[in-house]
């Protein structure tokens, strides 16, 4: 990188450090996905609403149409920053294939369920399964200029998975997705 940012500018300059930006963004997500098959964050009680009411506004300060309805009757515990990781990557799906997402979160003494909707063109069958696989891209026009490195639902499912839980996606009958993070709570 040295090098290529002591090159004369100029076009070939430029391509040298994209490629160069693009490598160690992919070698980052990479790694993201391996750390999150297992958790190594230490858990904690997060206060759900709280933490989903930054998230929502994060988005509405960034200009994004999103909402939160429902509401968590108790903390869940579990690991903050990885299960944030997984939601924004819900969110920001949720966000760049619809004009507006909706989380909302259902709550019971055995289960934590919080839901992302969209109102997006949905995926084939074929695809709703498949999109969870590494680097798969569902969108064919998605490629390293317009961003991504399809790993985003993998690495979320990864997570909510070390957490016992399940996530799935499904299309919604009036149109757009679902995609439903189901945690168990911990009885301890």
């Amino acid at each position: 990188r040295l090098r290529a940012e002591a090159l004369e500018s100029g076009a070939q300059r430029e391509r040298i450090i994209s490629d160069l930006e693009y490598m160690a963004n992919l070698v980052t997500e990479g790694l993201d996905y391996a750390r999150s098959t297992s958790l190594r964050e230490a858990t904690n009680v997060i206060e759900v609403n709280h933490w989903l009411e930054g998230m929502v506004d994060d988005a509405l300060d960034a200009g994004a149409a999103c909402r939160l309805t429902g509401q968590a009757q108790a903390p869940f515990t579990g690991a903050l920053r990885a299960l944030t990781r997984a939601m924004q990557n819900l969110i920001d799906n949720a966000l760049k294939y619809g004009t507006e997402a909706e989380i909302r979160i259902e709550d019971s003494s055995e289960r934590l369920r919080i839901r992302v909707l969209d109102n997006g063109p949905g995926l084939s069958d074929d695809l709703v399964e498949k999109v969870f696989d590494p680097f798969f891209r569902a969108e064919p026009s998605r490629n390293r200029e317009t961003g991504g490195s399809g790993l985003g639902l993998s690495i979320a499912r990864n997570i909510v998975m070390a957490h016992g839980g399940d996530i799935l996606l499904r299309n919604r009958p009036q149109g757009g997705l679902e995609i439903v993070v189901d945690l168990p709570r911990n009885l301890g």
